[in-house]
């Protein structure tokens, strides 16, 4: 589940912050699946949230291109990412900035934050 590998991944699931003071979407981190048994597996293993939520989870395709999303808690982030939801949304936003500076824009090819919990929920 690492971004950085070599192997081409079958799929991705990103966690996502929407912060409307900003009007931003903040990547919080995310993992890439190379076998499409390992994709659907965590996808399931993502708990939806039913009411507001701040935080979504975006399933993308090979290609980057989102096919599925459900709202998440903030402490569903935190269990799968394993940090402090506050620490998640300052990095994610130190990224951004840093992206928005040099005209960069995140991909899931991107060495995001990855998810090191997410098949043990």
């Amino acid at each position: 589940m690492n971004r950085s590998a070599e192997v081409p991944c079958v799929g991705y699931i990103d966690l996502v912050f929407f912060d409307g003071l900003m009007n931003e979407a903040v990547c919080l981190g995310g993992a890439g699946f190379i076998s499409e048994s390992e994709d659907k597996l965590a996808w399931e293993n993502v708990p939806a949230f039913s009411g507001y939520s701040s935080f979504q989870a975006d399933r993308k395709d090979a290609n980057g291109d989102i096919i599925e999303e459900k709202s998440v808690s903030a402490e569903t982030c935190e269990a799968l990412m394993g940090q402090p939801i506050s620490d998640l949304i300052s990095m994610g936003l130190a990224k951004l900035k840093a992206e928005l500076a040099f005209g960069l824009s995140c991909s899931h090819g991107d060495t995001a934050k990855h998810i090191p919990h997410l098949l043990h929920l």
